[in-house]
């Protein structure tokens, strides 16, 4: 078993000690944030947009660039995350809202948008709105709010991610943008998935089926079987329970690889397995869908991705494969949070042990580390 690197192993008391404190104050004033974060895309703020772009929403939403003056917009997946730090703060109003603002867009659009402005219509953002759903329901048992996201959800998950735009021939889905004005339909499709811009597609995504993709449709199919279950309505529970079933059952037949012990990107078009490796390959841990066996072996590969600031996104500096970006963002030795906060439930993680037991907490403490002293350095997150 190889030797565990020095940046992982674990800290000395004292050292836990001041990080925790750094931590909490860190959390602290994030808790003092939200309501000063807080912006609106109501009628008075559509007149006052000097782009002119502004979509509408009914209600107040915490923009993706928080109280920084870029990225004013409300954006489809980064909402998610800050949805579970809302939660753990107890701001559920303020995740109700957000909830809302996405539902009436999906009503609206027939999908949660990239972002509120009008050049982000034609297009949405990796489906994790359910996630949100469900842990609203979780922290507040609100049925008539569940009632309410139902049918907007039934409608996002068949009219769209598994419309005639987004399914493929092997039954899983892809990204495509219907229409951009401003980038080439292959970098549009790539801000669909989130991941703009990133080697691990291979410089088109519509041939491929990505896995975290389809790794949230299976949680999308199991929140909308559960809220079927919630209101007595069997029949349609038992449909989407198979529906997650036929996902989980084609992920692990086109996305995994027995011999290498690993998930990797799909390109249903060639009907090959992609071979770089990124975070990606844990998305399947997080909703149960590897099996004990194959999360063992996929955790095996934690390694390529370990630094001292975190996880990179890929193992390696991969060729950029758009001639338009020499770098992309989402790959070496960048690292992005959302595939750190794609936390796996319990019947997961008690699979995992050796290294990637010991691992995790190492790991966490570095992330918590390095936010502490980027935020003591520079003054912001």
């Amino acid at each position: 078993m190889p030797a565990i690197p020095a940046v992982l192993q674990p800290s000395p008391p004292a050292e836990d000690d001041d990080l925790k404190t750094r931590w909490q104050k860190l959390d602290d004033a994030v808790r003092g944030w939200w309501d000063g974060d807080l912006r609106k895309a109501d009628e008075e703020a559509i007149r006052q947009d000097q782009k002119q772009t502004l979509l509408f929403l009914p209600w107040p939403y915490v923009s993706g660039g928080g109280s920084e003056v870029a990225f004013p917009e409300i954006y489809g997946w980064d909402t998610q995350f800050t949805n579970y730090a809302l939660l753990e703060h107890g701001r559920r109003d303020v995740v109700r809202w957000h909830i809302l603002d996405q539902l009436s867009q999906i009503d609206r659009f027939g999908k949660v948008l990239n972002g509120n402005r009008t050049y982000y219509i034609s297009r949405g953002q990796p489906p994790l709105l359910p996630w949100s759903v469900e842990n609203y329901l979780k922290a507040t048992g609100d049925e008539e709010f569940a009632l309410r996201a139902y049918p907007s959800l039934v409608v996002e998950y068949t009219q769209y991610w598994n419309g005639p735009t987004h399914q493929t021939p092997i039954g899983l889905s892809t990204c495509r943008d219907s229409g951009s004005t401003t980038l080439t339909p292959a970098l549009a499709a790539e801000c669909e998935a989130g991941l703009d811009f990133t080697p691990i597609f291979d410089g088109d995504v519509r041939r491929c089926v990505p896995i975290h993709i389809n790794v949230a449709l299976v949680r999308y199919a199991r929140v909308l079987e559960s809220l079927a279950t919630r209101f007595g309505w069997h029949e349609k529970a038992e449909m989407w329970h198979k529906e997650a079933q036929q996902r989980i059952d084609r992920i692990n037949e086109y996305c995994w690889d027995e011999k290498k012990g690993c998930y990797f990107e799909y390109d249903y078009v060639r009907k090959m397995r992609l071979p770089y490796y990124s975070l990606n390959v844990f998305w399947p841990l997080w909703h149960g869908i590897a099996t004990q066996s194959q999360a063992r072996r996929v955790v095996e590969h934690l390694e390529l991705f370990d630094r001292d600031y975190g996880l990179t996104f890929t193992d390696r500096d991969y060729p950029s494969p758009h001639p338009e970006y020499k770098v992309n963002e989402w790959a070496y030795p960048e690292a992005w949070p959302p595939p750190a906060n794609c936390r796996r439930p319990r019947s997961t993680q008690q699979w995992i042990s050796g290294q990637g037991a010991r691992r995790q907490p190492q790991i966490h403490r570095q992330c918590g580390r390095y936010l502490g002293e980027d935020r003591t350095s520079v003054g912001a997150l």
